[in-house]
């Protein structure tokens, strides 16, 4: 009888040292995995401070007015005037030409001021 239970016990042990090394193996891949992933991050977040920092670069003023004063002959561009400013609700609504489903007619109208076409 004891010899069963010295087989069984052996048995539970190489089952249990496997089950210890799985569950090792599994910590390490998913410890690699953690550390590719913060590596990861680190790299866009220099990418992205690299971008910031080329952002500001190419929206500094004395360069853009270079450039302005560079291409005005061709983009013939003129200062902003106050009366070109307004509110969004100030902004005519924009006519739009709608086209029934099978069919060569247009109708038009508003958006949202006419009938649902079907």
């Amino acid at each position: 009888m004891s010899r069963y239970t010295n087989v069984i016990l052996a048995i539970g042990v190489l089952a249990a040292a496997a089950a210890v090394y799985d569950m090792k193996h599994d910590a390490e891949r998913s410890a690699e995995h953690v550390a590719a992933l913060q590596r990861q991050i680190e790299d866009e977040r220099a990418q992205l401070q690299m971008l910031r920092a080329e952002w500001s670069l190419l929206n500094d003023p004395s360069r853009l007015q270079r450039l302005v004063d560079r291409y005005n002959d061709h983009l013939q561009l003129q200062p902003l005037s106050v009366e070109q400013i307004t509110r969004i609700e100030d902004v005519p609504i924009k006519p739009v030409q709608l086209e029934p489903i099978d069919s060569n007619v247009t109708l038009g109208g508003f958006a949202g001021t006419s009938p649902t076409v079907r």
